[in-house]
């Protein structure tokens, strides 16, 4: 098969105008005059643009697959407005069914008597835009056995009023004691969240969590993976996993470790405080990232850490230095998106990739504004961060955005906190390529150049249309 347009090769070569398949790699690249008299017998198909496979370089795909089946609510930041989607959720389902939900965006913490007026016979839960705090009803509350009484677990908080009676939202691991009695997401919908991004054009997924790697072994040992799958395993159940490949789609590459929430639910863990007086949330305390992280390289995994804030960035990044002798393999640093110039200058030298989602800016720049006004030059320092020269990888967080590659251009391109820290769209389509190759080990993925993988992402009017996998053409 021979594919012409536009080919951006991402190599030394720059542009081309034609690349030649066969079977699942790569065999030419050149001119369409060229490849054309090398190969005449060759079925053609011209594109406007043809590029590396795309990378979703950091993403949840079980819990993706379980939001295309709940209520969608991005865009909301008003309680009102989610308590009606939620009400009119409640008339389609029996006494007892569970509602779930998420994407809103809140300024504060509402409290349940919304959810319960909305809903009074079905338990609700609904996860903000990050995924790092929740909201419930008392009917949800009282299926967990949550009362005044309850004390706040490990790493997480239950929000109370004043008289001490929880208010029905969950902070960080809080959201687990809710989570436990719920129906669990299993098989159907990791692989309903990896066959949507496929069809959105990518042909390789780096998975961040939140579902046990024996699913992903199921589909990739059956041969119904429908993406390259690079995986992160929770630090609860890393050393239940072998480090390696599963045939050709799969790797066990990494365990991951939370050092803080997020800056919509105000657990980003922080220097400088919020203006409340707090400073966030440590999850996973640094000495243990160290000692587990220690384990985990001398078994052979990667390491991968969360790390959102200026406080989080700085002890990462010092546990990452202390680490860097025994490691084998890049680590990654995802989100990396309040960073002060004292950690900027300590990257450079790290075996270390940077995972970012641009995207993010679209719903934090307001957020950054209000709640760490002063601080907005340390906030997704895009351009400082390209400047290191460290591999840059860019995913959506999916579920926590929509996993579309055009909302990483437009924030990347378009920073609407600093514009000077703009990317090229050269640069994020790096990042959605060979830089997230580079960051999960890959070398031979990202680029087109003979023998490479025939993995390949075709584009008409600036969006994927289509994709190449394993040298099959999908449209």
């Amino acid at each position: 098969m021979l594919l012409y347009g536009r080919v951006e090769t991402m190599t030394e070569a720059g542009q081309a105008e034609a690349v030649y398949l066969e079977g699942d790699r790569i065999a030419d690249v050149g001119s369409l005059q060229d490849l054309s008299a090398r190969y005449p017998g060759a079925k053609k198909q011209f594109f406007e643009q043809i590029t590396p496979g795309l990378h979703e370089a950091h993403a949840h795909p079980q819990m993706w697959g379980l939001q295309l089946d709940s209520l969608d609510l991005e865009g909301l930041t008003d309680p009102q407005a989610v308590a009606q989607q939620v009400a009119g959720k409640a008339r389609t389902l029996p006494p007892g069914g569970w509602i779930r939900g998420g994407g809103y965006l809140f300024r504060a913490y509402p409290t349940r008597e919304l959810l319960d007026a909305a809903a009074p016979h079905q338990p609700v839960f609904l996860q903000s835009r990050d995924r790092h705090s929740a909201w419930a009803n008392t009917r949800a509350l009282e299926q967990a056995g949550i009362t005044a009484q309850t004390p706040d677990p490990p790493g997480g908080v239950l929000v109370r009023d004043a008289q001490g009676q929880p208010t029905g939202y969950l902070l960080e691991a809080a959201q687990e004691l809710v989570q436990r009695v719920m129906p669990k997401p299993g098989l159907a919908e990791l692989e309903r969240g990896l066959h949507d991004l496929a069809r959105r054009g990518y042909t390789a997924v780096h998975h961040m969590g939140w579902c046990h790697f024996s699913l992903a072994e199921q589909l990739a040992e059956s041969g119904r993976l429908p993406v390259r799958l690079w995986w992160a395993l929770d630090r609860d159940h890393w050393r239940e996993a072998r480090p390696g490949w599963r045939g050709d789609s799969l790797e066990i590459a990494a365990v991951k470790f939370f050092a803080d929430g997020a800056l919509g639910s105000r657990t980003a863990w922080m220097i400088e405080p919020y203006p409340d007086g707090s400073h966030g949330l440590a999850l996973d305390a640094l000495e243990l990232i160290l000692s587990e992280g220690r384990a985990a390289l001398e078994a052979g995994l990667g390491l991968v850490v969360h790390a959102i804030g200026t406080r989080a960035v700085q002890g990462v990044l010092e546990v990452f230095h202390q680490l860097q002798p025994v490691s084998r393999r890049i680590f990654r640093l995802e989100h990396a998106q309040h960073v002060r110039d004292a950690e900027l200058a300590r990257l450079p030298g790290l075996k270390l990739a940077l995972s970012l989602q641009p995207m993010h800016l679209l719903g934090d720049a307001e957020l950054v504004r209000f709640h760490l006004k002063g601080q907005e030059r340390e906030a997704f320092r895009l351009r400082d961060l390209w400047n290191t020269g460290l591999p840059m990888a860019f995913g959506s967080d999916a579920p926590v955005m929509k996993p579309l590659y055009e909302l990483n251009l437009q924030a990347a391109t378009q920073h609407p906190l600093n514009p000077a820290q703009s990317l090229t769209p050269a640069e994020v389509l790096w990042a959605h390529t060979r830089g997230a190759a580079l960051a999960a080990g890959w070398p031979q993925h990202g680029q087109i150049r003979p023998e490479a993988p025939a993995d390949l992402t075709l584009w008409e009017n600036g969006r994927p249309v289509g994709r190449v996998f394993r040298g099959g053409l999908e449209l």
